[in-house]
């Protein structure tokens, strides 16, 4: 069963980053958290960055590889370590948004986007806002969306295997 959750998971990264989109609404944040806390395993880092690996082979690279990959695996890291509770879900859904959004545009600036000046980097993270808004409305969603279906499927899993008994 885990299997096949991977396999949902990749596509649905995968394919989220191909289709027509708004800026930053993906589910790859959502992903990260939720494979961590749902799947538990030591190298499930690499499920979020294999959706990143096989999609930017397709849309192409950008200089801020290093930054995103580091995000999702710190992301990937924090899943594995909370609990699994709706509040926890919202709460850890706003901390990786944030966690993103501080780490990303650090790797815009650190490759001189703005200059390399505290102006600059303040200017980097200024800039960044309004795709902050769907960063976080995104991984929110989704991470509500992947909690929701893995509620409904155990709920419904219990009841089938009572119900054999």
């Amino acid at each position: 069963m885990k299997y096949i959750l991977y396999v949902i998971f990749i596509l649905l990264g995968v394919m989220s980053r191909l289709i027509p989109h708004a800026p930053n609404f993906t589910p790859i944040l959502a992903i990260a958290l939720m494979s961590g806390l749902y799947i538990k395993k030591k190298f499930i880092v690499l499920l979020p960055i294999s959706i990143m690996l096989v999609s930017d082979l397709i849309i192409g690279s950008h200089a801020t590889v290093f930054w995103v990959y580091l995000s999702l695996i710190l992301i990937s890291l924090i899943g594995q370590v909370i609990k699994n509770n709706t509040s926890n879900i919202l709460l850890y859904s706003i901390l990786s948004s944030v966690l993103f959004f501080i780490i990303t545009n650090f790797g815009v600036w650190s490759f001189g986007g703005y200059g390399y000046t505290f102006a600059g980097l303040i200017m980097s993270y200024t800039m960044a806002i309004p795709f902050f808004n769907n960063t976080l409305f995104s991984t929110f969603i989704f991470s509500l969306g992947i909690y929701t279906a893995n509620y409904i499927i155990g709920f419904y899993s219990v009841k089938y295997q009572i119900s054999n008994l």
